[in-house]
C-alpha cells in the first residue's frame, strides 16, 4: 500500500470519526439540559476517570495513553460546549 492509499483510509475514518463525535456533542447538550434541571454541576471528576479507564483499557496497552489523552481533550471540550449551553440558556 503506497502513501496516497493510506491517507485515503484515514480520511475515510476522520469522516466516520467526524460524524461520531458531532453525535456525542448532540448528547453533551442533551446531558447539559439534565444537569442545568437537576442544579447539577458540569464537571463529574469519578464519571471523566472511569470514562477514561474504561476507553484506555478497550485501546489495549499499546495505544492506552494516546486515547486517554484524546479523550481527556474531547471531555474538556464537551464541558465547554455545555458551559456555552447552560449560558445560553439562562
Amino acid at each position: 500500500m503506497n502513501l496516497d492509499e493510506i491517507r485515503l483510509i484515514i480520511d475515510g475514518l476522520d469522516k466516520e470519526i467526524t460524524a461520531l463525535l458531532v453525535k456525542r456533542m448532540e448528547v453533551t447538550r442533551d446531558v447539559a439540559a439534565y444537569k442545568k434541571a437537576h442544579d447539577l454541576p458540569i464537571y463529574h471528576p469519578e464519571r471523566e476517570k472511569a470514562v477514561i479507564a474504561k476507553v484506555s483499557a478497550l485501546a489495549g496497552e499499546e495505544y492506552a495513553p494516546y486515547i486517554a489523552s484524546i479523550y481527556q481533550n474531547m471531555m474538556d471540550e464537551s464541558k465547554k460546549y455545555q458551559e456555552k449551553y447552560l449560558d445560553e440558556h439562562k
